[in-house]
């Protein structure tokens, strides 16, 4: 797999397919890995793009730092886009993934064609606090498997996690490469983001996509992005929680193919 060595940072990233690029963003303590859901489908009609955000993966810096500043991501990502050729891009992003797409189409608005949000949200609320406080009391108390299984109940509705034991049991195996320093790196800096005010500057065309049934993110966050971003649509998924790329696999990657396409 490729690398990209620029400044302090070692970004690894993937590519795939042919035609229009698409910048894959995944979320908190994830990594490319997180898009394999859909690489197939996209690479078939994109030219995907899926980094490592720095903290994340097989990317690394020279020293961490104690927390990530959202500012820092977006620049990463420019320079990876610059490197590789791409003027404009199509951005999706999930989760904090969805976070940094914003910071990065108010950053560099002329990089950006179409952008996708996924399970996001503009600010950090303190349910959302909560919710993350949650998972770290859960792992200082009982370790990395009291700390996986009460993320995973936050993201996942128990009638998923009792339908979907395979998948339960790969979740948690890809959930042990996690850097939990980074994660928490990232964590902190994103733990003050408010992008309320601005999201009436992002002109790109956007699709906000949103499970009614998150727990983490509530559909009222995704509600307040379609509200903020003028003209943007909503599309929300009946039924499934953080996750859709893997709940909803087939009708998320059919959704984001036919906006992509448009």
């Amino acid at each position: 797999m490729p690398r990209f060595d620029y400044d302090d940072i070692s970004m690894f990233y993937k590519v795939a397919g042919e035609g229009s690029p698409v910048l894959l963003i995944h979320g908190l303590g994830g990594d490319h890995r997180g898009w394999e859901f859909q690489e197939k489908d996209l690479a078939a009609r994109f030219h995907i793009i899926m980094p490592d955000l720095r903290g994340h993966g097989q990317t690394t810096v020279d020293e961490l730092g104690m927390m990530i500043p959202p500012d820092l991501i977006a620049d990463d990502l420019y320079a990876l886009l610059k490197h590789l050729g791409h003027e404009k891009v199509h951005v999706v992003g999930i989760s904090l993934g969805g976070m940094i797409a914003q910071k990065f189409v108010l950053k560099y608005p002329e990089r950006v064609d179409k952008l996708v949000l996924v399970d996001t949200t503009p600010k950090i609320t303190e349910d959302l606090i909560d919710v993350v406080y949650s998972w770290r009391e859960a792992q200082v108390e009982g370790g990395n498997e009291a700390y996986f299984w009460t993320s995973l109940r936050s993201g996942y509705s128990d009638e998923w996690i009792e339908s979907n034991p395979d998948m339960v049991q790969y979740l948690k195996e890809k959930s042990a490469d996690t850097n939990d320093e980074g994660v928490l790196a990232a964590g902190l800096g994103f733990s003050t983001i408010d992008f309320t005010n601005q999201l009436s500057e992002i002109k790109a065309e956007t699709l906000v996509i949103h499970g009614d049934e998150d727990r983490i993110m509530n559909l009222e966050l995704g509600k307040a992005l379609n509200k903020g971003i003028r003209d943007s649509k909503l599309k929300i998924l009946r039924g499934c929680g953080h996750s859709p790329d893997v709940q909803m696999t087939e009708e998320f990657n059919r959704i984001l193919i036919e906006f992509l396409s448009a």
